[in-house]
């Protein structure tokens, strides 16, 4: 691609507290909590601060944090003199990887907010979308007068969501909420001529309960590109306004452009060895996360390299660091097993917070570990082991992509 994809993913070490949390929650008899399933979207009070001040910096899939610069907040309003400014309309699409069983998320948010000359303007205070519903559709989320000028980055703030499985709703927990999105080429507000920015949000939602008593986190990655304006139109500004995207050129081309997947080759694995190779097949790259090891049984509902294991209990679930060593992690007692070279439970822990391999675009990489696989996540009693013969899946887990292949243990 021309220029490479800036985005904001969630911590791994907070997706790992979060995923021991979820564990000792189900584990513990406590019942997920369900909501009355719903035919729209489910209605939620938000309490809204609003500060002043920089938004947070970034590399490329890690959250910072901190600025080192000051930028001001601008907040939209009919205040603001009616010369030199025009209408910016913020859209959504959503290509989500899901577990079997999944038929909405509905998800909530705060703050959302574009990036310009003057500062950060805020479009909206709160909204909600359901993201199912918006794959290969482009939907308003929020638009608003502003100053005329360039706009370079979106932020939002995703604060809930609720994930509809098997017709019923069930409250997700959600990491590295906090999105700031580069719109790759700008966005340019005039006074003859409205402009729109679409954001891709590429969620991950997971299942770490077992199917009877699911318990989901969710986490994205975000990129966003201009609306030619040629698409735009007087709807486009209404809340809600939809339009497909399929066929589209312009469309198509930013997906190549700025694209993201990986290929899983080369596996093996025994009771107490895992290999494979990962190979970035497209444009923009990614962050490398997660490896989990999990039986092939029809229950686990994977059908096909893209699909999301039904529920993680039981798995194997590794830790991938940012020079590709591969970490058995065990949730549910907040430790790293076994320690890989010696190393003490505080060395492993601090590692984990700068978590995550940078797989650059059209570069690979082999990961292996050494050492007993315990088929363990979420379990209190003996884990299980890998049996010769048998066959699992390993999926290869990234900040928006995910691989799984299937492979018959030695």
């Amino acid at each position: 691609m021309s220029a490479r994809r800036t985005i904001i993913a969630s911590g791994l070490v907070g997706l790992l507290i979060a995923l021991s949390a979820v564990a000792l929650i189900t584990l513990s008899g406590v019942p997920p909590v369900r909501q009355p399933t719903t035919s729209g979207t489910t209605s939620q009070e938000v309490s809204i601060v609003t500060t002043s001040g920089s938004a947070p910096s970034t590399r490329t899939g890690i959250s910072t944090g901190v600025s080192s610069t000051t930028a001001t907040t601008v907040t939209s309003s009919q205040a603001q003199p009616s010369t030199g400014q025009g209408v910016l309309s913020v859209l959504m699409t959503d290509p989500p990887h899901v577990p079997t069983g999944v038929t909405a998320i509905y998800a909530y948010y705060i703050s959302l907010a574009v990036h310009g000359e003057r500062g950060w303007t805020t479009v909206s205070m709160a909204g909600e979308i359901e993201l199912m519903g918006t794959v290969d559709v482009a939907q308003t989320l929020a638009s608003a007068n502003m100053p005329a000028g360039s706009y370079d980055q979106i932020s939002l703030e995703l604060t809930s969501a609720l994930v509809t499985y098997e017709g019923v709703n069930y409250t997700a927990i959600v990491q590295g909420g906090h999105l700031t999105i580069r719109i790759q080429g700008g966005a340019i507000v005039s006074a003859s001529q409205p402009a729109a920015a679409l954001i891709d949000i590429q969620p991950i939602v997971m299942n770490v309960g077992s199917e009877s008593s699911p318990q989901f986190v969710l986490w994205a990655e975000a990129r966003a590109f201009p609306v030619p304006s040629a698409q735009i139109s007087e709807s486009t500004g209404t809340e809600g306004s939809r339009f497909s995207l399929q066929g589209l050129g312009w469309w198509d081309n930013d997906q190549n452009t700025a694209n993201t997947a990986i290929a899983v080759s080369g596996v093996s694995l025994s009771a107490n060895s895992l290999g494979l190779t990962v190979a970035d097949t497209a444009t923009s790259g990614t962050w490398l996360k997660l490896v989990v090891v999990s039986e092939a049984n029809p229950t686990l509902g994977i059908t096909g390299e893209d699909s999301v294991p039904s529920a993680m209990i039981g798995a194997a679930v590794f830790v991938i660091l940012d020079n590709g060593t591969l970490i058995q992690f065990v949730p549910i007692l907040h430790i790293s097993m076994p320690m890989a070279g010696g190393e003490s439970q505080v060395s492993v822990l601090d590692a984990l917070r700068m978590a995550g391999y940078n797989l650059t675009a059209g570069s690979s990489i082999h990961l292996s570990y050494s050492g007993t696989i315990e088929l363990s996540f979420g379990v209190f009693a003996q884990p299980g082991g890998i049996n010769s013969g048998q066959t699992y899946w390993v999926t290869v887990v990234g900040d928006n992509t995910i691989s799984s292949t299937q492979v018959s243990a030695s």
